[in-house]
This record gives C-alpha cells, structure tokens and sequence, in this order.
C-alpha cells in the first residue's frame, strides 16, 4: 500500500471517521476550533465551540479533509496516534526486528507482514490495527491489507448491529419503565379514590343511621 495522499488515506476510514472523532473530540475543541474562529464561523455558524456536537464535527471533518484540507487531515491523524501510543510502540518494535530503520522499510513478505497484522489485531483489535496502519501507511503486501481491510469491515458491521440492538433494547426498557411509572401512578390514584369513596359511603351509612335513630 502507497497512500501518500491524506484525502486517499481518510477515504479509507472514512467508516471508522466517527470513532476517530470521538477519541480526539477534546483536542479538537481545545486545540483547532478554538483556535481557528474563521473556520468555526465557516463551517459551524459561528457556534459557541462546546456546543458544537459530534456528528457535526465529524461531518464537516471529514468533508473538508476529502476535500483537500491536509493540515487538518494531519492534525486529526497525529492526534488519534498520539492517543494510541501503545499501538505504535508495538508496531515500532515489531517492524524494527524486521529492519532497523523501520521508516524505511518498504517491503515486507506475506509471512511476516500477516503475523505483524494477527498479533496486532489479537492485542488491539483488527479496527483499531486497520486504521492505524492506513494513516502511519505501514507498508503491507496488498493481499494482507486487503484481508485486513475486510476483516475491519466486518468487525465493523457486528459491533453496529450490535450496537442497534442495545439501542433498540435501551430504547424498549426506557418505554417499559414508563409505562410502569404510569401504572403506577393510576394505581396510586385509583387506592386514593377508593379510598375517598369507602370514606363517603362510611359517612352515608352514618348519616343515614342517624336520620332513622
């Protein structure tokens, strides 16, 4: 894989993009939009930093690093590896134990390039591996990368449907927990005006008694 182009690298990941933005969401806020006002008025509106959400910032990220935007694009990658030391301490040992001078190592054979990318995978997960080799461009045999590539895909498909199914689970027990609140609350009402009745019906009775007496 040869991706020197940052809109090329992103486009790769752009399925992972909102899980990159939530890792450095902080960075972000703290160090680029409050720092660059014309780019918060440009894309944002001009809205206050901390209230700008997620699905915006990622939105409009994503947008302007496909678009060209290469400072940015470098910024959010230095920040996501920066939170993700341990991944690329153990890519840095790893490729050194191949070649010395890691940065220069261009080719790798399937071998040792397929058992680099399973301990990885095993230790950090295979989305986290993918994404940190697209923006570090470790250099991968095409056939290992492209398996890589499809097994993040699919990890990435099982965690969001699972991820749908304890929303829609949340979502149901949320509703269940209201309802049970609003049974709860007619029950109470329903003891209290029986209550009041039984309490009308004892005075009736005594009024009653005491008009025949």
């Amino acid at each position: 894989m040869n991706k020197n182009d940052w809109s090329d690298r992103f486009s790769l990941i752009a399925p992972w993009f909102a899980d990159i933005i939530q890792v450095i969401k902080r960075d972000c806020k703290s160090e680029h939009l409050r720092l660059d006002p014309y780019f918060v008025r440009k894309h944002f509106g001009g809205k206050p930093v901390q209230y700008i959400n997620l699905e915006d910032m990622r939105d409009v990220y994503l947008q302007q690093i496909l678009a060209g935007n290469d400072t940015l694009a470098e910024f959010v990658s230095n920040r996501w590896v920066f939170r993700h030391m341990d991944v690329y301490r153990f890519f840095e040992k790893e490729l050194t134990k191949i070649c010395p001078k890691f940065e220069q190592l261009h080719n790798m054979s399937e071998e040792q390039a397929a058992t680099l990318i399973n301990e990885a995978s095993q230790e950090f997960g295979v989305e986290k591996v993918f994404c940190f080799v697209v923006l570090n461009e470790v250099t991968l045999p095409d056939q290992i990368f492209e398996r890589l590539q499809q097994e993040a895909l699919d990890k990435l498909a099982v965690r969001q449907k699972d991820e749908e199914t304890k929303a829609e689970m949340g979502a149901l027990q949320k509703l269940q927990q209201e309802l049970d609140r609003t049974k709860e609350r007619y029950e109470k009402k329903i003891q209290e005006m029986t209550k009041r009745h039984q309490k009308e019906i004892e005075l009736l009775r005594k009024q009653l008694e005491t008009s025949h007496v």
